[in-house]
This record gives structure tokens, sequence and C-alpha cells, in this order.
């Protein structure tokens, strides 16, 4: 079941990061995780946070007001023809 990915990689990523990851259900179906990254993570940081978003459709970082911001989504399930 795709929620249980998402739920699963919320839950690495708070890990991963130290701070909450949120999860938002986006307008398509589909599901976004997002976690702000307290202060400059060091490098062995950026190696797990890109092995937890690895897990995502797709996935990215946004940098904006001095706070980093990773996130990841999820497409919605593709019903079967």
């Amino acid at each position: 079941m795709r929620s249980t990915r998402v739920f699963d990689l919320a839950s690495r990523l708070a890990a991963a990061t130290g701070a909450e990851a949120r999860i938002i259900q986006l307008p398509g179906g589909g599901y976004r995780v997002e976690a702000e990254l307290p202060g400059e993570p060091e490098d062995h940081d950026h190696m797990t946070v890109l092995q937890v978003l690895s897990l995502a459709d797709r996935y990215g970082h946004r940098y904006r007001a001095r706070t980093h911001t990773v996130w990841a989504e999820f497409d919605p399930p593709q019903e079967p023809p």
C-alpha cells in the first residue's frame, strides 16, 4: 500500500534529520513529505538524507530564508488497465 511507504519515509526522514516530517496529501491523490533541516547539515548527514529521499518517486531540496527544506513525493496509485 502506498500510504505505508509514505509513513515509512516520513519516519526515516525524521530520524535522519532530527526534525518533524510533515505529510501533505496532494490534490491529485499523491503525497508529499517535507522536513526542515536544523542548521547546516554535516556531509555524512547529506548521504543519509539522500538515501531516505531516494525511496520516493521524486525528491528535492529548497533553501530559503536560511532554512534547508527537503521534500519527497509519491505519485497516486495507478489504476490497472
